[in-house]
């Protein structure tokens, strides 16, 4: 399949989307979408989302997306979102991880210092606990 061509997929459920190139998704949900290229998700939900490029998601949601490039999103629901940069606009977001993020009107319930200090935490956790219950 040529990299530049774009799957267009509207109205309906598809279980699996994998393309080369780019995927729309209108008004249609889809458990998993894979793409080389961009992604752009309209008035739909996916599962899981990656991408290799870059991501637009408007009046949309997704459970779980890793995005290569910068995600866009707008009057949206993500669960967990992990990109370079991130530009949210009336969106509600479970755990964000970037480099970049560029906030309007949106929540974040964790966001990526909450992220790392939360894993800094358990890691240190489950070695005192395992230094303590070791057996020798």
């Amino acid at each position: 399949m040529d990299e530049n061509t774009t799957r267009d997929f509207a109205e309906g459920f598809v279980p699996i989307i994998r393309a080369e190139g780019d995927v729309s998704v209108r008004e249609a949900g889809a458990m998993v979408v894979v793409a080389g290229g961009n992604v752009s998700v309209n008035e739909g939900g996916t599962g899981a989302l990656i991408a290799g490029g870059d991501v637009t998601m408007s009046k949309a949601g997704s459970g779980n997306m890793i995005v290569g490039g910068s995600a866009e999103i707008s009057d949206s629901a993500v669960g967990q979102m992990v990109t370079t940069e991130a530009k949210v606009s009336d969106s509600r977001i479970g755990v964000l991880l970037a480099v970049n993020a560029t906030l309007e009107n949106s929540k974040i319930l964790v966001g990526t210092q909450q992220a790392i200090g939360f894993g800094v935490a358990a890691g240190a956790s489950i070695f005192l606990l395992g230094r303590l219950f070791r057996h020798r």
